[in-house]
């Protein structure tokens, strides 16, 4: 028995595999990027294209073509006059050029200044290309620029600030690298003039440079001459004090200094000689002292040693002992030989030892004398110093004004040298820098660039298309994959049910010329097969299709089904008109039907009956009729000779209101409770889900429920409303079909379920019409 269940809970399922999905994390996948580009070709190649054909516009229409020539300059600021001084080329060298400078000089070749005596010198305030007639634009400036901007100036002035201006804009000056060369480049309508107006740019530079010294030397030369007369004054003011005050304090100088400074200085070199020879002899005097006290040789001092006496005598002593160790041997020691010779040594050795005696005496003597001659010098050098002592307050003031006289002395000729040298720079000055290479006339111009600017324009459009065609895609929310049905809807996929083409359609709807003569249009039977739209017969009539292989998937699905849980009426319906569910329904009715399987097909769209106009027409009793009990059940079934499919249509009913008060009640429950009983499976051509209510009343009689959603045309949000819509019977779902698949386009973004995969399984011939 059929029943309704509206008091029936839904309880959601557990997430299914698309629902998991969406929990992990999204990646980047390459292959559906490039999938992506390939279905929005159009709109990729578009946006490069019409950026292309633009900047082919600027280019013929908007451009100038320039011709631009370049002069190189060295900046050489450490170069020095040819008449200047060592020490002023010393000076100038060490001056340190860094990038600052550089770049200084490469804007003042640039300047405001430097420009203006350019366009005097070339006159290109005359020059057409330099000073053009003012355009509309320039019109329209002039309009809103304020009254008081104009006052003062003359025509030529704007003429000339208007080259200059232009000038300003068709050069520029550029260092190469970290070297000391400056480019300047001068752009212009002709490839001549744009090289004169370089190297007038580089000459009017140097002028400048040498201006500028000039200008500069001048001025220090007006201001040394004006101090060198104060300095002079100076000079000879300090001098005459200097002598006056030497004069007035007896202040005698010899070669440099006073004589009491300079005696002073010799009484204190001989005391400080004094004072050495003094130490030297009490050295030697206590060193004499402490040998015999310590039991040493006195022999041994320094002075004993280097003494030609002592050293003759010990020369002698080794003889005569050598003598007598000759005699020893020879005599034995009582010889009288032998004594004579121990006489001589004893007589050597007194003669050594009073020669000694004799030197550490004269230690003591050379010690005092020493110290007697330090005494005399420090008393002789005391008394000088006293004397010094009352005349140094005068020495130090004579020694201030020495140095007064010097500092004006040293001052005024530094002043007068460079006086000099300014003077003799008057007549001869270089320019800093020096020009390295002259501005050539160009051959090719310079601008436009035709090919880097359409090389980017293209390059820029590539990239705004892609981006727009991952926008597009992205806000793109039709469904057009099956996994893509199954994330939005929550349910599996069955198929995807390619679409027919429209040429494959006209031929086999010539089948039925010969059946149309012999055909009664008044007739309320079915149609005959020959004559009903082909597309309702397609899966029977080319079986060998993708189309018919994708009814069979469907079939298969519900075969199994049948097989788990015994079910008899299934509902295909779609969430908006013309998704494809009433094709859906025929063909998977009829292939059910050659299988032997009794098939009841209904059409459950009392609003708009589409089967009954494709199949009957003119048929006068149908579902309404049945369910009003007008009409035995069985009188209103048609059946189909070619295929044994049992139809049951709809007429069309003259009050709207009264069909939804048909669908919810008892009647239609009876209906299908009077068919489950004659038939095995029962299809129902449901209306739409969300434009309608009757749809969602026949989903509570069904036993399981099959969408249609139409390929790369319901939106996402659509299909999850429909399924929302179907909530409370969400377990009979059992799964979306995928209708009016363009398998030629279905590649871009399903190439596994695409012609392209399926095409080594396509029947001859009838590959590129199913793929239309």
């Amino acid at each position: 028995m059929s029943q309704r269940n509206f008091d029936q809970p839904f309880v959601a399922d557990e997430p299914t595999a698309p629902t998991a999905a969406r929990e992990v994390q999204p990646t980047v996948d390459l292959r559906e990027l490039g999938r992506i580009l390939r279905r929005r070709w159009r709109l990729v190649a578009a946006a490069p294209a019409a950026l292309g054909l633009g900047a082919l516009i600027y280019l013929i229409f908007f451009t100038t073509t320039l011709y631009t020539a370049t002069s190189t300059v060295f900046v050489n600021l450490r170069r020095a006059s040819a008449i200047e001084s060592n020490q002023s080329q010393v000076e100038t060298s060490n001056f340190g050029i860094d990038d600052a400078t550089i770049n200084s000089q490469a804007m003042l070749i640039q300047s405001l200044a430097t420009l203006q005596r350019v366009v005097a010198k070339l006159k290109l305030a005359e020059d057409k290309e330099f000073n053009p007639p003012p355009t509309v634009l320039d019109r329209v400036r002039h309009v809103f620029k304020a009254r008081s901007s104009d006052g003062g100036i003359n025509e030529k002035d704007a003429a000339s600030a208007r080259a200059v201006g232009i000038l300003q804009q068709r050069m520029k000056v550029a260092r190469q690298a970290t070297t000391f060369l400056v480019e300047i480049d001068a752009s212009s309508e002709s490839p001549s003039k744009a090289a004169l107006i370089a190297n007038t740019i580089a000459e009017v530079y140097f002028d400048e440079q040498i201006r500028a010294k000039n200008d500069a030397t001048k001025i220090a030369a007006n201001w040394l001459n004006g101090q060198l007369n104060e300095l002079k004054a100076r000079v000879v003011a300090s001098e005459k004090a200097v002598a006056d005050f030497r004069t007035t304090n007896n202040l005698t100088v010899s070669q440099g200094v006073t004589l009491n400074d300079q005696q002073l200085t010799d009484l204190n070199n001989q005391l400080i000689a004094a004072r050495v020879k003094t130490a030297e002899a009490r050295a030697k005097f206590e060193q004499a002292q402490q040998l015999p006290k310590n039991g040493g040789d006195p022999g041994g001092i320094d002075a004993a040693i280097s003494s030609d006496v002592i050293v003759r005598l010990r020369t002698q002593y080794a003889e005569i002992a050598k003598n007598e160790a000759e005699q020893l041997s020879k005599y034995g020691p009582r010889h009288p030989s032998v004594a004579n010779v121990r006489a001589q040594l004893r007589d050597t050795q007194r003669l050594i030892d009073e020669e000694i005696k004799r030197i550490l005496e004269s230690t003591q003597h050379d010690y005092d004398v020493a110290r007697s001659r330090e005494a005399s010098l420090q008393q002789s050098l005391d008394k000088l110093q006293g004397v010094a002592s009352s005349s140094g307050h005068a020495q130090v003031r004579l020694r201030e004004l020495q140095r007064e006289a010097e500092a004006n002395r040293t001052l005024y000729e530094s002043y007068l040298a460079r006086y000099k040298e300014s003077t003799a720079q008057e007549s001869l000055q270089l320019p800093d820098s020096r020009l390295v290479t002259t501005a050539s006339i160009p051959i090719a111009p310079s601008w436009p660039k035709t090919t880097p600017i359409l090389g980017i324009a293209v390059v820029l459009g590539l990239g705004i298309g892609c981006i727009l065609a991952f926008l597009a895609d992205y806000l793109d929310g039709r469904v057009k994959t099956l996994e893509q049905a199954e994330k939005i809807s929550g349910v599996r996929a069955l198929a995807a049910l390619p679409l027919v083409g429209a040429g494959e359609l006209a031929g086999l709807a010539k089948r039925g010329r010969r059946e149309l003569g012999r055909y009664d249009s008044r007739t309320t039977k079915l149609l005959p097969a020959a004559l009903q739209p082909p597309l309702m017969r397609y899966a029977v009539e080319v079986p060998g299709t993708f189309f018919a292989e994708a009814i069979r998937a469907i079939r298969l699905v519900l075969q199994r089904t049948t097989k788990v849980d015994p079910i008899k009426v299934v509902l295909v319906t779609s969430a908006l008109e013309n998704e494809g569910k009433t094709t859906l329904a025929a063909n998977l009715a009829q292939s059910l039907a050659i299988l032997g399987i009794r098939t009841l097909l209904i059409d459950g769209d009392l609003r708009n009956p589409h089967l009954t106009r494709a199949l009957c027409p003119n048929v006068e009793a149908g579902l309404p009729e049945v369910a009003a009990g007008h009409i035995n059940p069985d009188r209103a079934v048609l059946t189909d000779a070619s295929t044994g499919l049992a139809i049951l249509p709809s007429t069309a009913i003259s009050h709207p209101e009264l069909i939804t008060e048909l669908m919810f009640s008892d009647r239609i429950v009876d209906v299908l409770d009077y068919y489950r009983d004659q038939y095995e499976l029962i299809l129902i051509d449901s209306p739409p889900l969300v434009p309608l209510v009757d749809g969602r009343a026949l989903a509570e009689l069904a036993d399981r429920i099959v969408v249609a959603l139409a390929w790369d045309q319901t939106p996402g949000e659509v299909v999850t409303h429909a399924i929302d819509l179907l909530a409370p019977v969400h377990d009979r779902i059992l799964g979306a079909v995928l209708t009016c698949v363009d398998l030629s386009r279905l590649r871009f973004y399903d190439y596994y379920r695409s012609s392209a995969y399926l095409k080594p399984y396509a029947a001859s011939g009838l590959m590129a019409e199913a793929a239309q």
